[in-house]
């Protein structure tokens, strides 16, 4: 063990002061004096359920360890995560630990330091509780070596004992090599550390740096990343699984959401000041306040069942009150997209604080509503407990209006309806047991105005393994929407050694099974 205290050129400048703060002791230092292709940055606090788990998926990436560096800080466990990062480090010379020598209490810290003692041609993170998935690395680490990015994203899976989720769909959907960010709607929605790779020379250039907040650091730290990185890269391929196992009781779950909120108005705050283009400043302002400020604060029972709704209502008026202190060329109202969040801030913007509150029981609790046209136009009607209806716009419907089977080919014909004009690129096919595996087929696609014609053969299905898959047609690369089926018809289409059966669910939507 030894204090490494700047010795290397790349761990110098006018950083030092603010990492000779926290003293900290090294164990493998001479791995860092010696240049690798990808390091991954872990912080560490008792985390001794996890930690295994997460530093071997790094060991057996199908990369190659011995390309690897991973620097484990460790911010003052009390558990038995230094002795278990001690013997990670005996075993392995390319695996450096960092122990502080006193506790942070927040990751900022000790993903900065990481950053600051990397020696390597990439880095990513790794929460201690979170896991990479076996190709994670190999496959970022081409898309950027092709793409000459600075930055570059996969898709992250949510994982719990009951279900899997797909985190940040947008930014995963496809793959894209060398896009402005700004060409990605909701680039701003996922901003945790999770699945992506950057150019350590981009940050340690740039100093960009972690701020030491509770929570929302990574949040400011990926909108400094995104907005100076001009372009980035993006996958499908699956990079990284997050722990949200029912006994993993994270520094997220532990904060409060008023306190989250104080973060996300100081965040607010630092976005204002940059003076962005408005229409770049739009998209993270969407973010923070229609995301942070309406749908996690509003739309979620911890409102409904709150003593206290007054201090939501007061953290929503902050954080209006900051936007309004900056003078912009546009209105908040105006970044607000989504049809339930513009009753949310109709009612918020006029002071409506009881028809808030009934919207949100109504929202969460699945409340009585039905559909009804308008105008030639669908909404979902909304009847709050006061007897209020609320017409919610339906974005898009898809219905199918005939189908037939024609020898080995089946078509549907299908009706959009709804207040977007969407053009529809491709069938989405999720697999129901494997979140993992979405496949698309856009051909056999023909689409005059609002009519769609699918038509499905051996051919077009014929790289499916056997299982079931939701269908849904996809528009502006990653939006979609199920197709209502009236009838009960099933049709089979026969393939060499597999039958494909398209059908109607239980809930009356058009779906796929391979048997």
């Amino acid at each position: 063990m030894m204090l490494l205290k700047n010795i290397f050129p790349f761990a110098s400048g006018k950083d030092d002061k603010y990492f000779d703060k926290v003293p900290y002791t090294v164990l493998n230092n001479e791995a860092l004096k010696k240049k690798s292709k990808v390091t991954i940055v872990i912080p560490v606090y008792n985390a001794e359920k996890y930690l295994i788990k997460a530093i071997d998926s790094v060991i057996v990436q199908t990369f190659g360890f011995a390309q690897i560096t991973v620097i484990l800080v460790d911010d003052g466990s009390g558990d038995k995560s230094k002795a278990m990062l001690k013997k990670f480090a005996d075993l392995y010379q390319n695996i450096v630990v960092v122990y502080l020598e006193e506790n942070t209490g927040t990751p900022a810290f000790p993903r900065n330091l990481g950053i600051h003692l990397a020696n390597s041609t990439y880095l990513m993170f790794l929460d201690a509780d979170d896991w990479l998935d076996h190709d994670a690395i190999r496959q970022l680490y081409e898309l950027m070596e092709e793409a000459k990015t600075d930055y570059a994203v996969g898709k992250t899976i949510q994982v719990s004992s009951k279900t899997e989720k797909l985190v940040g769909r947008y930014e995963s959907c496809k793959v894209r090599k060398s896009v402005s960010p700004y060409f990605i709607p909701h680039i701003f929605y996922h901003l945790g550390p999770t699945a992506r790779m950057m150019r350590l020379s981009f940050l340690k250039d740039r100093h960009i740096r972690f701020p030491e907040m509770k929570y929302a650091e990574d949040k400011q730290f990926f909108i400094d990343v995104l907005t100076q990185v001009g372009t980035i890269s993006t996958t499908t391929a699956p990079i990284y699984y997050i722990n949200r196992f029912s006994d993993n009781v994270s520094l997220t779950r532990q904060t409060d959401i008023i306190e989250k909120m104080d973060t996300n108005i100081t965040v607010l705050k630092y976005v204002m000041e940059k003076n962005l283009p408005p229409e770049e400043e739009k998209m993270i302002v969407n973010r923070l306040v229609e995301f942070d400020s309406i749908t996690r604060l509003f739309n979620r029972k911890h409102f409904v069942k709150s003593e206290d709704r007054q201090a939501y209502f007061a953290k929503f008026e902050e954080a209006l009150a900051v936007f309004s202190s900056y003078n912009r060329p546009y209105s908040l109202g105006e970044t607000i997209k989504k049809p339930l969040n513009k009753h949310y801030y109709s009612l918020l913007e006029n002071k409506e604080y009881e028809r808030v509150a009934a919207l949100a029981e109504w929202a969460t609790s699945g409340g009585e509503s039905w559909v009804e046209e308008k105008d030639g136009l669908p909404y979902t009607i909304a009847k709050l407990q006061d007897g209020t209806l609320i017409p919610i716009e339906i974005p898009v419907q898809a219905k199918v209006l005939s189908e037939n089977q024609s020898g080995k080919n089946v078509s549907f014909t299908i009706n959009l309806s709804g207040h977007l004009n969407p053009t529809i690129q491709a069938v989405e096919l999720q697999n129901r047991d494997f979140l993992e595996d979405v496949f698309i087929i856009d051909e056999d696609i023909q689409q005059t105005g609002n009519e769609v014609t699918l038509t499905f053969s051996k051919k077009s299905l014929s790289f499916l393994e056997k299982g079931k898959y939701i269908l849904s047609l996809r528009y502006d690369d990653y939006e979609s929407v199920m197709v209502e089926k009236d009838s009960d018809d099933k049709y089979h289409i026969e393939g060499n050694d597999r039958t494909f059966i398209l059908y109607q669910t239980n809930k009356g939507n058009l779906s796929l099974m391979v048997k």
